[in-house]
């Protein structure tokens, strides 16, 4: 489905010679703008705009740009390369983090890579079908039903597991993803356990590029990742690509209370700073010890979302540590209607309100820290206007603005009931 103003998304690897490639479409056909993702050696190091005619200089265009608007991105990413290649792994690590090629491709720390998913089976295939050609050896792929409505997604595992034996099936009868996230992780065979969604594609590097991350850094606790949007042919899709900042971070990043802290002040609790959902791992024997994911959040929970971000302030405020390798790459396919979108803003808005409320309850966000956090609302109110400007969406996305605005509000009041009651049921007060 293309809309007017569509733009193809595209890849474009500096180093190999080869062409632009599409991410979800094999050519611009109806495209006369192109967004392409740049990279050396494997490492995202930004992006550039590009029209798609004449076709027969594209590729030519794009290097041109990239080599003048990503100058210095691929100077940086030279210099770290060699730094890496001279000093043999006692480097720093920004440079160890840095260059996949010089990433282990196997014999290093078996990885398990877990699928949630509930009744979508055919997003599912496709993203079982990046996860069987990811370039790392030794791993597993653990596919997690949650509280399915028949047995489709099951009959669909099994196929693939009949000639794939990294492939495992297994069912979480209680809805939520907090749940069956714990659920995949209890069964996982390895400690470094990775996450994304069943509407993702994950780039072949990405498991390489996670145990890479938790290789460079022995305190980390978590690795996150780019999350590139596949495709942007609609004006829901562009309002969510616009809306949320998953795909504009290139640079390598450490998280923690001491030495490695971002200059927001609302750190640790702002939303967004560490990554999302669709693409993290966690050593499982740190994250058992925190007591897993919350099952009062995240989708099909009563928070409806939000339980990626309690899971990194936890880990934070624990002491832990978060790692951001942009190589750790995933593609996320967005909502591609506007009432689809809709109900995802909504319940993103929900997720978010019900993880704020947690914090305020227990009394872990200071007090201090709400009129910072009043005046990032401020903040998310220009990104929602530019996110409307750049989907040319008018008054669906200011709907869509304020659909999310009530699902902070809703999730909020929703998780202060639902956690009092649990509170009263277990202190005996009936």
């Amino acid at each position: 489905m293309t809309e007017e103003g569509a733009i193809w998304v595209g890849l474009l690897d500096m180093d190999e010679g080869g062409p632009v490639v599409g991410v979800s479409a094999p050519a611009p056909v109806g495209h006369q703008q192109a967004r392409v993702l740049i990279r050396t050696h494997r490492a995202p190091l930004g992006q550039v705009c590009a029209s798609t005619l004449p076709v027969e200089t594209f590729t030519a265009r794009v290097r041109t740009a990239a080599e003048t608007a990503l100058a210095e991105e691929l100077r940086r990413h030279a210099r770290r390369d060699n730094l890496a290649r001279e000093l043999d792994g006692s480097c720093d690590w920004a440079a160890r983090a840095a260059c996949p090629r010089h990433f282990a491709a196997r014999n290093g720390a078996g990885v398990t890579m877990v699928v949630c998913t509930r009744d979508r089976t055919e997003e599912l295939r496709r993203c079982l079908h990046t996860l069987q050609q990811v370039s790392y050896d030794p791993i597993e792929i653990i596919v997690v039903d949650n509280a399915p409505n028949g047995g489709t997604t099951r009959e669909a595992v099994m196929a693939l597991a009949h000639d794939d034996p990294r492939i495992r099936y297994t069912c979480e009868p209680c809805p939520g993803l907090s749940r069956a996230r714990n659920h995949g992780m209890a069964r996982a065979r390895y400690d470094i356990v990775a996450f994304t969604d069943d509407d993702t594609m994950v780039d072949s590097g990405w498991s390489s590029a996670i145990a890479a991350g938790f290789a460079a850094d022995a305190d980390a606790v978590c690795v996150t990742g780019l999350v590139g949007t596949s495709a942007l042919d609609t004006r829901a899709e562009r309002y969510f690509d616009s809306r949320y900042s998953w795909g504009e971070a290139f640079e390598p990043r450490r998280y923690d209370l001491a030495t490695h802290r971002h200059p927001s002040r609302l750190y640790p609790f702002r939303a967004s700073i560490f990554g999302t959902g669709a693409n993290f791992a966690v050593r499982r024997s740190a994250i058992t010890r925190l007591g897993g994911f919350d099952p009062l959040l995240g989708a099909g929970s009563p928070g409806r979302g939000g339980e990626d971000l309690d899971m990194f302030l936890r880990v934070i405020l624990a002491g832990g540590r978060i790692c951001y390798l942009p190589s750790a790459l995933v593609w996320h396919r967005h909502r591609a209607d506007t009432l689809a979108l809709g109900e995802q803003i909504y319940s993103y808005g929900y997720g978010l309100g019900a993880y704020v409320a947690k914090h305020v309850l227990n009394r872990q966000l200071p007090t201090t820290m709400l009129g910072h956090g009043l005046r990032q609302g401020g903040v998310m109110v220009g990104r929602m206007r530019r996110a409307t400007q750049e989907s040319q969406l008018r008054a669906d996305g200011t709907r869509l603005g304020l659909t999310e605005a009530r699902g902070v509000v809703a999730g909020a009041l929703r998780y202060y009931r639902v956690s009092r009651r649990a509170s009263s049921v277990s202190s005996g007060v009936q």
